[in-house]
């Protein structure tokens, strides 16, 4: 035999599939990741070369390497399989493997799998897929090693070797009776320790935590982490095992729910595919709704504008720091609501945390609000002194202004850090995602709440009119 390079090169699996070498091809998905062998076969522009992988490979290398592939390379790989070659496929994919990747083929597609797929393996998979996209039924697999309370260790042993190799994980074992509820967990490495007449509701674990099939996927993440498990049960309203849900699936949830807070803070609806795999018309379509929303409400900050244009006209040095005072306070009340929303993401803060919430970013407003008056007027001093803004035909001094402008600053801070650590834990209460609303709100607000504080104290305080 051979002997392969070490490490993995994308070479090594392309020159193997232009001389036809079976030996070489087998050899490279059997000694190298099956996720370095998918990012290769993703690049192919040939797409029958998989016909020839295929035909070439063991089913349990070639339905892995499936797994890992784009949603768009599956879709060509589909179109041209024969129904026994997909069937071949899906024997050895888990279940919500199966689920994942049906959701993203179109109908004719979808109709061709299912079509393809045995019936007992249909009805697994059309159960999955009658859940809401979002829940933890969605994500859940229907492979696992179900026990009964009577059974001995020796008995448990033997069905973790009949069935555990089509199950998602044998780590953790779980027992139910006769209607299938579900009574408790077992580790696996717990029944080594044992008699082999041992019972399994002797040492079965009651204290279990589960989820529900329509928890929310993100809700069913946080209780995951809480309990740092590598596997966690989802049963039905009555108590019935029907899956559960493995590390991996909770790692992609994650990062799902974090690229979708991250888009919709970003005032983009989120993406349905990764960024290079969206066209130029989508990416425009997700965003173009919020600019124009914003773009609308910005005529709220010119109304003000022009409401106050006298004192613009007394002072025309007044005009130069809107940016920077409505840019700088509208910064500091994003840093809150980015912190909340997160907060609340993670489980770390809820709403009944309100109070707690608000005292804490009133007091780093407070601090930051200081902080900054205090260079701001430093700064103001410094342009006035270098002659970067003129003061000429104005009754106000320099110093006045840098008063001015300071404690516009700092009440502006103070009001956006309470605005925006409040608007998230508002919005939650209101069962909305906050990351949809919070961002532009927040903008809005600030804003003309900005301009006002600045507007008054000039034409108040320094009596401008």
């Amino acid at each position: 035999m051979e002997e392969l390079q070490v490490g993995y090169q994308p070479e090594l699996l392309l020159d193997a599939l232009k001389e036809r070498s079976v030996l070489k091809i087998r050899q490279i998905f059997e000694n190298f990741n099956i996720v370095d062998i998918a990012d290769t076969i993703n690049q192919m522009e040939d797409i029958q070369s998989f016909l020839f992988i295929y035909k070439t490979v063991a089913p349990e290398y070639t339905a892995e390497a499936f797994t890992y592939l784009d949603s768009s390379v599956k879709e060509r790989i589909i179109e041209i399989l024969t129904s026994e070659q997909i069937s071949n496929i899906l024997a050895n994919q888990y279940s919500d493997d199966i689920v994942d990747f049906i959701q993203e083929m179109p109908a004719n597609l979808t109709t061709k799998i299912l079509a393809a797929t045995p019936k007992v393996r249909r009805n697994q998979i059309n159960q999955l897929l009658n859940y809401h996209e979002d829940s933890a039924g969605s994500i859940m697999t229907t492979e696992f090693i179900a026990l009964k309370e009577q059974d001995t260790m020796e008995t448990a042993l033997a069905k973790v070797r009949k069935f555990g190799r089509k199950a998602e994980t044998i780590s953790y074992l779980f027992v139910i009776d006769e209607k299938r509820i579900l009574k408790g967990t077992l580790r696996l490495k717990e029944i080594f320790f044992m008699d082999d007449k041992e019972v399994v509701s002797d040492i079965m674990e009651s204290d279990f935590v589960h989820v529900l099939a329509n928890d929310d996927q993100e809700e069913m993440a946080q209780t995951f982490k809480k309990y740092d498990l590598n596997a966690i049960p989802v049963t039905t309203n009555d108590g019935r095992l029907v899956g559960i849900i493995t590390a991996d699936d909770i790692i992609d949830v994650i990062e799902e729910e974090a690229t979708e807070d991250i888009h919709m803070m970003a005032n983009i609806q989120p993406l349905e595919y990764e960024y290079s795999k969206t066209s130029v018309w989508s990416l425009a379509k997700k965003g173009v709704v919020w600019i124009i929303i914003l773009m609308i409400s910005a005529t709220f900050t010119s109304f003000i504008m022009n409401g106050y244009e006298n004192a613009m006209i007394v002072v025309p040095a007044l005009s130069i720091f809107i940016p920077m005072l409505i840019d700088t306070a509208g910064n500091a009340g994003n840093q809150s609501v980015t912190l909340v929303i997160r907060a609340l993401s993670l489980g770390e803060i809820s709403t009944r945390d309100y109070l707690k919430v608000i005292s804490k970013e009133l007091g780093s407003g407070i601090l930051v609000g200081l902080a900054v008056a205090v260079v701001n007027f430093v700064w103001i001093l410094f342009l006035d002194a270098t002659k970067l803004i003129s003061l000429v035909n104005s009754d106000i001094s320099p110093v006045s202004l840098g008063i001015l402008v300071a404690l516009a600053m700092f009440i502006s801070i103070v009001i956006s850090k309470f605005l925006g650590a409040s608007f998230p834990l508002i919005i939650k209460k209101l069962k909305i995602d906050p990351a949809l609303l919070a961002g532009p709100l927040l903008t809005t607000c600030i804003d003309a709440i900005s301009l006002v504080i600045y507007f008054l104290l000039a034409t108040q305080i320094f009596q401008l009119l």
